[in-house]
């Protein structure tokens, strides 16, 4: 295979007017979404060396017997092989998002990581992984960085895969010593389902996916490691009011199972004091799940869909840890 082409955001002007056709119930500005509206695209490729993919696999891993392994998806790394033993990979330290979220993680790792509480993070892929990673690297208490990302990268792809998996390769996080499990910090990607509202080209390889319930934790699976909270934390609350249209059912059963949910943006935790009790400020923050329409319920977004993301051009599934990985349509939402 050869080195994947980086792709500049595609232009989504359509996007807004899309939205009103489909119906004012749907809410265009969750995180996904926002992405192709942000500013800055795909930073400048650099040189980079690269590990086999066992190796890039074993850093993110967590050990045997850990209730969160089975979450982890190592999708991305197995891509590694087929690259070579060298590529241009994006410069994700030029990426705003991915030093706005070592700042957040090192605050939150200073202010205290709750102990009831799991974390789910959806931010541009490098940033989820920056955050993940430093936390883990920081928080005296053990934090298990479990990225979610599923997803391969290819020529003239939709979305840049490339990114998260250079965040990867640049930050290691620390995993949870044996016996203690770690407070779960879940690592999205908020590419995942950019462009909804757009149909790609025949020429387009659409490495979209979706999380479904089998990617996230039940309630009973959180109370089980005591953990009675969901943190859900977004790049800016400016411009996110609701969990994403693939998150929606999950939110919605863990608040029906009675776990208390909260929103918050790297802001809120950038300026969290450090050695201080937090949890007044976080109160401020609860979120309360209510019924809407999600882009699944939209019969046009099958349709753009080609019947799955990827289509014809899906890659063939990557089986790690007993999860599918690849491009295409996985799981499913709303």
């Amino acid at each position: 295979m050869r080195a994947p082409r980086l792709l500049a955001p595609l232009a989504s002007a359509t996007a807004l007017a899309s939205a009103a056709t489909i119906g004012c119930s749907l809410r265009p500005w969750t995180p996904s979404v926002s992405v192709a509206y942000w500013a800055q695209g795909v930073p400048a490729a650099r040189p980079t060396t690269l590990p086999s993919s066992a190796a890039a696999m074993s850093r993110w891993q967590l050990p045997a017997g850990n209730p969160w392994a089975r979450y982890v998806k190592l999708t991305l790394l197995g891509s590694l092989d087929a690259f070579g033993a060298d590529a241009a990979l994006p410069d994700v330290s030029r990426l705003e998002v991915v030093a706005s979220a070592e700042d957040a993680a090192t605050h939150l790792a200073d202010a205290g990581v709750p102990d009831d509480a799991a974390f789910v993070v959806d931010l541009r892929g490098a940033g989820s992984v920056t955050f993940g990673a430093k936390l883990s690297q920081r928080s005296p208490r053990a934090v298990a960085a479990i990225p979610t990302f599923n997803n391969w990268p290819a020529d003239d792809e939709l979305i840049p895969a490339e990114e998260t998996l250079a965040a990867m390769l640049t930050d290691r996080p620390s995993p949870p010593t044996y016996g203690d499990p770690g407070r779960p910090v879940f690592l999205l990607d908020a590419w995942r389902l950019a462009y909804r509202y757009d149909e790609p080209d025949d020429v387009t390889y659409d490495n979209r996916y979706v999380l479904g319930p089998a990617d996230l934790p039940d309630a009973a699976a959180l109370r089980g490691q005591g953990l009675g909270k969901v943190i859900y934390v977004v790049e800016d609350l400016d411009e996110t009011e609701t969990e994403e249209d693939d998150l929606y059912g999950m939110a919605l059963a863990w608040q029906s199972a009675g776990l208390q949910l909260y929103l918050v943006d790297l802001e809120f935790l950038r300026r969290l004091p450090a050695g201080r009790d937090w949890s007044a400020a976080l109160e401020q923050h609860r979120y309360v799940v209510r019924p809407r329409e999600t882009v699944f319920d939209d019969h046009g977004f099958w349709v753009r869909a080609h019947g799955g993301f990827g289509g014809i051009y899906a890659r063939p599934s990557v089986i790690h840890g007993g999860h599918h990985g690849g491009g295409g349509f996985h799981g499913g939402g709303g």
